[in-house]
């Protein structure tokens, strides 16, 4: 596979990749494995070596209501056990201090705070449909969706300049379903959303930035096809746009939305990782888009059609054997080093 990289002046110049490396990954962490990274009082010996572990295989699903408090960074990695219990149990008084602000406005006052009321009625309208077919969600009074309800008005109390954004209960739904605890799972929202804020914020400046970068890196690694959806009004990569608003929520079965994330969260093995695996998907997807000569429609179609048909192991195989690629080339310039 060949690049073109655009120097800063000058002409284009050709760059050879080289061939793809191949990578090996490995199965997830196990309970046993993880134990044996903690030290006698609960701190967490040799991250580094922990965090790459969990990037190449993710987590054995016993592990992860412990192991996302790290990696989301609610709870320090250096904290012993005890540091941990009165973190949570400063946390917890702090949530349901926050919680009881919306709980006892009362129905007078609300009619009065518009926002307030905009607020809940996304809520309630989202809630509703948010992973209705996952057995922590499903059916009628079921008090999971009434913990995703509460949770998210509360986070309105918490960031209330923000408040509520549609795809939002997307980011939470999966985090409640592994913590099974209303508290630690609106702390773990909370840490998840500082990385996500720009994403939801009205002037969308998170997005945008994304997509550009995303745009920059497809047209650096594959010229030919980055020139493809440019000649059909695709360059801007639009069709994107979901995959980066809720990191691939809605493409992935639910339990590949557990791994993907969780691997993602370890920061490894570069800077915009998720870009890459929109790279890897459409490294798999442009021979179809191309060879069947597809158009703004029919690309936005495709791209909508591979929801729940992608294989999560593949996507993170050639995600980092095209991160590897690009490191290992020679010639590299700012904007290689700003992107991965």
């Amino acid at each position: 596979m060949h690049s073109y990289l655009v120097r800063h002046q000058g002409a284009p110049e050709i760059i050879d990749l080289g061939t793809r490396p191949e990578v090996q990954r490995r199965g997830p962490l196990s309970a046993e494995d993880w134990a044996k990274h903690l030290d006698p009082e609960g701190r967490m010996l040799n991250i580094a070596h922990l965090k790459q572990v969990i990037f190449k295989g993710g987590l054995c699903h016993a592990v992860r209501k412990e192991a996302w408090k790290f990696l989301l960074g609610y709870f320090p990695w250096d904290s012993t056990l005890e540091e941990r219990k009165a973190l949570q149990r400063a946390k917890t008084d702090e949530y349901f201090r926050m919680k009881l602000q919306w709980k006892s406005v009362s129905e007078e006052q609300e009619r009065r705070n518009s926002r307030l009321r905009d607020y809940r009625s996304l809520i309630e309208k989202d809630v509703n449909r948010t992973d209705r077919t996952n057995r922590f969600y499903e059916g009628i009074d079921n008090p999971g969706l009434v913990l995703l309800h509460d949770i998210l008005m509360t986070y309105c109390m918490y960031d209330f300049d923000l408040g509520y954004v549609q795809g939002m209960s997307d980011l939470l739904s999966p985090i409640l379903y592994v913590m099974e605890n209303e508290v630690d799972a609106f702390w773990c929202f909370v840490s998840f959303m500082d990385q996500m804020h720009q994403n939801f914020e009205e002037q969308m400046q998170g997005m945008k930035t994304q997509l550009i970068q995303l745009s920059t890196l497809l047209r650096l690694l594959d010229l030919a096809f980055w020139n493809y959806l440019e000649s059909q009004d695709s360059g801007y990569l639009y069709f994107c746009f979901r995959w980066l608003l809720i990191r691939f929520k809605r493409e992935l079965s639910f339990q590949d939305v557990l791994r993907l994330w969780e691997v993602m969260w370890t920061g490894l093995p570069c800077q915009n990782f998720h870009l890459l695996v929109c790279c890897a998907i459409l490294d798999s997807e442009k021979h179809k888009i191309m060879e069947e000569n597809y158009g703004f429609n029919e690309i936005l179609k495709h791209i909508n059609e591979l929801s729940m048909k992608l294989d999560i192991e593949e996507i993170l195989h050639k995600a980092e054997a095209i991160c590897l690629q690009i490191k290992s080339c020679k010639v590299r310039s700012r904007r290689w080093t700003v992107l991965v």
